[in-house]
């Protein structure tokens, strides 16, 4: 079982800016501080507009109303003591269908932070319904307020919901990507155990979800490809591990997509990740199997 992190569905609450002063003089830094608990979420400089949370959800569901896509399940929740809130706006009814067959809900995940970590911005996810498996896309996110702006705006955040809607055929074709290149039961095996050896997958992650790749629970993720592999990878990431510690989640399901894309797309990096990791004098040695590329960087033939 995964351990809890730091979470909660509480996201309603106020922060304010207070300024920094060192010896008497204002630093031009602000400290962004809940106004109900007293703790400090971050620290930015004068430059930096607060989006408050719910301000931010209001407008998102005004926007998704005004486009008439009302029938949304939604879940919301902030993690350590707030500094970052996720928002998933959940469409079951609007689908797509990729090559593969797979037929797909969209997720919009909207986020904040007030510790700089992220913008405040909307990412394309999706929701594979045979197994209602939560899939991270290369997509990227389209900031919902301008620069350095708190103002929110529901016109503004409405254009960031349809940009991440408009690429929801284009997502789907990393995942085609990746079902072309076939494998082995073995060659999974060596892959999750490369991933774990580079810091992408702890070992627990790792042993689950190659049980889940050599005994797929559904006919559809029988065929032995990349694709069933990283289908493998979501469906403990969604059961298992997301509702305890959803951003480690999404982070890793984003990290292991990115690596298994970059590999379908390059021969010499599959061939090194589909490799058994060498051992000498007992001692796990990885094989380097190629570098993390930035989603934002990726583009989709």
């Amino acid at each position: 079982m995964a351990r809890n992190a730091q979470q909660s569905q509480d996201y309603k609450f106020t922060v304010s800016q207070q300024a920094i002063i060192h010896n008497g003089k204002p630093t031009g830094f602000f400290g962004n501080f809940r106004e109900d608990t007293g703790a400090c979420l971050g620290m930015t400089s004068d430059q930096y507009g607060l989006v408050q949370n719910d301000e931010l959800v209001d407008a998102a569901i005004a926007a998704l109303h005004a486009r008439g896509l009302s029938d949304f399940e939604q879940k919301v929740l902030v993690t350590g003591e707030g500094e970052k809130m996720f928002a998933e706006f959940t469409f079951k009814n609007k689908q797509l269908a990729s090559a593969v067959g797979d037929i797909f809900g969209y997720k919009l995940i909207l986020k904040n932070s007030f510790d700089r970590s992220t913008r405040a911005a909307f990412e394309l996810a999706l929701l594979r319904l045979t197994c209602m498996n939560g899939n991270s896309t290369l997509e990227k996110e389209f900031g919902v307020t301008a620069k350095h702006s708190g103002k929110v705006s529901v016109e503004f955040v409405g254009r960031a919901i349809d940009h991440s809607i408009e690429n929801g055929q284009r997502a789907l074709k990393v995942y085609d990507k990746l079902a072309e290149m076939a494998i082995t039961d073995e060659q999974g095996q060596n892959i999750l155990k490369q991933l774990e050896a580079i810091k992408l997958l702890s070992g627990s992650l790792r042993q689950s979800m190659e049980t889940l790749w050599l005994a797929p629970k559904r006919t559809e993720d029988k065929a032995r490809n990349l694709y069933n592999l990283y289908n493998a990878v979501t469906e403990h990431l969604t059961h298992q591990v997301s509702n305890e510690r959803y951003e480690y989640s999404q982070k890793v399901g984003s990290n292991v997509l990115i690596k298994l894309f970059n590999a379908a797309r390059n021969p010499a990096q599959l061939g090194k990740l589909i490799l058994p990791i060498p051992e000498k004098d007992g001692v796990t040695i990885s094989v380097d199997a190629g570098e993390i590329t930035s989603g934002n960087s990726i583009i989709v033939p």
